[in-house]
């Protein structure tokens, strides 16, 4: 099953359908109940957004999608899927795409070995996607700037003096890199101009921003029931978004109303700082990062492909920016 947001393109849906078979097919972990939690997440309703706009990025090509196109596209949901297991230990969430988490359902440790397990296993699928690359993709820089950026995540908790620049910076790893992989990896090739490839990946990069910034937004503005997740977590985890820091900069008297580690929120504490973003307006004006974001990558998209095979491209991602999940 492909999430519906691809119905928009079919052929992109049927491609997905095949890039899930070989991250099953391909999958070597032997230890039966890890695989089959694997397995489990893998099947469940996630977006394969990535995996789906590395897919699209190849058919903008002379080339289209090719089954090493596939490897890829099947290697970068690995190690999103890798990302979101480690998050979901350090975030101490109970449920992932509606199952429960791996690490509630065995151990921390466990988890934390499989995602490991997940990273390296994405690294074979791009050694077996056979693409030929000016430098080895995954271990040159993706791996590393994905970890730096949890890192500074990680780092960055409760951290109230933290700035946008600061804030940027770390989504601009954690999140848009992956992005910008998907984006540069689907579209790449030898006899692409280096200016050309260097627009995907900056595509993609302003895509992740984007994506990142409107999770900021539905983690403040959106029910659990509909997102998924239990309303203003990051902020109850000591993760302090974009909402909340220009909120901090427009009023530095709101850091009375944030916790120390360990110390639970009530319901009418969190009702109280959701107001007081309100009324400081930075809710509307992290949609207006959004946009700026969103903005540029439409511009970067238009330059690389035709205009049909673009504007598909362009409704899709106004679609995703729209969601509420």
């Amino acid at each position: 099953m492909v999430h519906p947001i691809w119905e928009s393109l079919p052929y992109i849906q049927e491609e997905l359908v095949a890039v899930k078979a070989l991250m099953k097919s391909e999958l070597q972990l032997k230890i039966p109940d890890v695989r089959e939690k694997i397995l489990a997440y893998m099947d469940a309703p996630g977006k394969y957004l990535r995996a789906g706009l590395c897919l699209a990025m190849a058919q903008l090509t002379p080339e289209g999608i090719t089954q090493s196109k596939r490897y890829i596209a099947a290697a970068i949901e690995v190690l999103h899927l890798a990302t979101l297991i480690h998050d979901d230990v350090i975030d101490e969430a109970d449920t992932r795409r509606g199952i429960e988490a791996l690490h509630i359902q065995k151990s921390n440790r466990l988890a934390i070995y499989a995602g490991d397990y997940l990273m390296t296993y994405a690294a074979r699928l791009i050694q077996k996607s056979q693409q030929e690359f000016d430098r080895n993709p995954l271990d040159a820089w993706v791996m590393e700037g994905i970890l730096i950026g949890e890192l500074n995540q990680l780092a960055n908790q409760y951290r109230q003096g933290m700035t946008m620049y600061d804030y940027l910076r770390q989504i601009r790893g954690k999140t848009a890199l992956l992005f910008a992989a998907a984006t540069f990896f689907g579209y790449y090739s030898l006899s692409q101009s280096a200016l050309q490839n260097r627009q995907a990946f900056y595509l993609g990069q302003a895509i992740g921003m984007a994506f990142q910034l409107r999770d900021d937004l539905i983690d403040y503005q959106v029910d659990a029931k509909v997102s998924g997740k239990p309303r203003m977590q990051d902020v109850q985890n000591g993760i302090y978004t974009a909402p909340l820091i220009l909120g901090l900069q427009a009023d530095p008297s709101l850091r009375q109303e944030l916790k120390e580690r360990g110390q639970p929120w009530s319901q009418q504490e969190l009702d109280r700082l959701y107001q007081s973003l309100v009324d400081l307006g930075t809710l509307t004006e992290t949609e207006r990062l959004v946009d700026n974001y969103l903005a540029k990558a439409e511009k970067r998209l238009r330059g690389l492909g035709g205009k049909q095979e673009s504007q598909a491209l362009v409704n899709l991602l106004n679609q995703v920016m729209k969601r509420h999940f």
